[in-house]
């Protein structure tokens, strides 16, 4: 649910290093008060809707970058044996109705379930906690349903799942009201002694107030509470938006209190990457700070803790030469940053030739002991590759980037998770036109090789049969702006996806966007 600035060359060069100093002091923001906590699945007086797939609906249009194809990765004798697909809102979906207390009500999809989309996922030991953008909830003052913060929550390691809103974010929640029309964005967090973390960005339509908020959860995702890190008003909200947001638990602190917040700050015409931190489980948080003053349009952070307390960050930064993975490295908690560009982006078309949906090219980061993976999609010239490196110090050197997606088709919105030496990620693959599949691949030496894809989704997904949005001038254009996968303690990966088919939860002959997840399990 993000909003693309306009591409600027703004900083010359391609790798570039500097130490970026703490903006604004340290004293913490005291938030609004926790909100009431909510446990098991809740439904509310009116059942309608239209998904809302950006705080503005627009379309996101890049040009075709030159295309720069990389190697393949060296493939493996490891193989992925695949589980099966769940659907994990199942039957706690609801059906959009047309007509509501005698009014039309502003949907583009009467009779057809709501969508859920941009999916996150989280594990500590067998328990999952997920997350996705979820349209169930109608706001009256907007007369459509509007986005909200989904969780989904497993105790048998994805063989059945609850699913809930998070509590304090949108008004539409009757069981745990917020002050705001809408929320999406979300970003789900495992930290120590089985707490959970949950950003996501809440915002108004009638004005132009925004926020993040981030919830935690101390049960195992089954009761949440929420505070916000910052809150822009009505007022200054015309001019800042606080957008596409990501987060980590430390795991340093045995009480599960701290965690990192990292989102762009989107002001004027520029956006900045800012984090804050919290130490006390999320009631108060530090001053936003810059990650990086190199750059002034970047976007898409993606945030990790070290086993040291070290702190990671990545993004898409926009340079005279053009875009690039963006590199941060902070090692006195969050205080100060070191920054580089470790690899250029060539951005892949959104939308993909023949297709109707947007797409984007950020990068997605993964922790392993001392061990970072970055993956995302890149334009080799002809079509969309999912391009991987790591580094086994800390940041300090990288391998070159080789394509672990590649081949015919389009490979987009990738995520990697890996915990001890194996590495799992998750991709989209397109052949042609609005029809798209779930593939994933595993290394078992840390990244240095790869297995063959695999076809993880067991239905293709037909855009153009699932959820329109864009009310009035419906289409069928929005399947989110990521996907995620997790690593349990046994080592199985979990992938979470948009997925788009009829099931046994559905109306007959009526898809929308449900999240469905599967296992990964790498042998060899």
């Amino acid at each position: 649910m993000r909003r693309r600035l306009p591409r600027r060359a703004l900083v010359s060069g391609l790798l570039l290093a500097a130490v970026i100093p703490a903006a604004g002091g340290g004293a913490a923001v005291v938030s609004a008060g926790p909100a009431a906590a909510s446990g098991s699945p809740h439904f509310h007086f009116a059942l309608s809707g239209l998904p809302a797939q950006s705080r503005g609906p627009r379309a996101a249009v890049l040009p075709v970058t030159r295309g720069r194809a990389y190697p393949l990765a060296a493939v493996s004798a490891a193989s992925v044996a695949t589980g099966a697909n769940v659907n994990v809102i199942g039957s706690n979906d609801v059906v959009q109705q047309g007509i509501i207390n005698g009014v039309h009500v502003f949907t583009c999809n009467p009779g057809k379930d709501t969508a859920q989309n941009e999916t996150t996922i989280a594990a500590s030991g067998s328990t999952l906690v997920a997350g996705a953008n979820d349209y169930r909830l109608y706001e009256p003052s907007e007369n459509r349903y509007d986005s909200s913060a989904g969780f989904y929550r497993s105790a048998d390691g994805g063989a059945t799942w609850s699913a809930g809103i998070i509590p304090g974010l949108v008004r539409a929640d009757t069981a745990g009201p917020g002050p705001y029309e809408a929320a999406g964005d979300p970003a789900v967090a495992a930290g120590p002694n089985g707490t959970f973390w949950y950003a996501d960005i809440a915002f108004d339509r009638s004005d132009a107030a925004n926020a993040i908020g981030v919830s935690r959860s101390a049960d195992g995702g089954k009761t949440w509470s929420t505070h916000f890190a910052v809150q822009t008003s009505a007022i200054a909200g015309k001019r800042i938006f606080n957008d596409k947001d990501w987060i980590a638990a430390d795991p340093t602190d045995p009480t599960g209190n701290t965690a990192y917040v990292a989102w762009n700050l989107d002001k004027n015409r520029s956006s900045a990457i800012v984090i804050s931190k919290t130490t006390d489980g999320g009631r108060t948080w530090s001053v936003p700070k810059k990650v990086s003053s190199l750059f002034t349009t970047d976007i898409s952070a993606t945030v990790v803790v070290g086993n040291d307390g070290t702190v990671y960050v990545t993004f898409e930064a926009t340079t005279s030469s053009g875009d690039a993975v963006a590199f941060a490295v902070s090692h006195n908690g969050g205080t100060t940053f070191t920054t580089k560009l470790i690899a250029p982006i060539n951005d892949i078309p959104s939308p993909l030739p023949g297709a109707t949906f947007r797409d984007n090219s950020f990068p997605a980061l993964a922790i392993d002991g001392s061990t970072l993976h970055v993956a995302w999609s890149n334009w080799n010239g002809t079509d969309a590759d999912v391009v991987y490196m790591r580094s086994a110090n800390g940041g300090t050197t990288w391998s070159a980037p080789t394509a672990i997606g590649g081949g015919p088709g389009d490979q987009f919105f990738p995520w990697i998770a890996a915990r001890n030496g194996t590495v799992y990620a998750s991709w989209f693959n397109r052949a042609s036109g609005d029809t798209y599949t779930l593939a994933g691949a595993a290394s078992t030496n840390g990244g240095a090789t790869w297995s063959a894809p695999a076809t993880l989704s067991t239905a293709t997904s037909n855009v153009q049969a699932g959820n329109e949005f864009s009310f009035p001038n419906c289409a069928p254009n929005f399947i989110g702006d990521y996907n995620g996968i997790t690593v349990d303690s046994n080592g199985v990966g979990h992938a979470l996806w948009t997925d788009i088919r009829t099931d046994q939860f559905d109306p007959p002959n009526n898809a929308d966007q449900d999240p469905f997840t599967a296992t990964l399990t790498a042998s060899g």
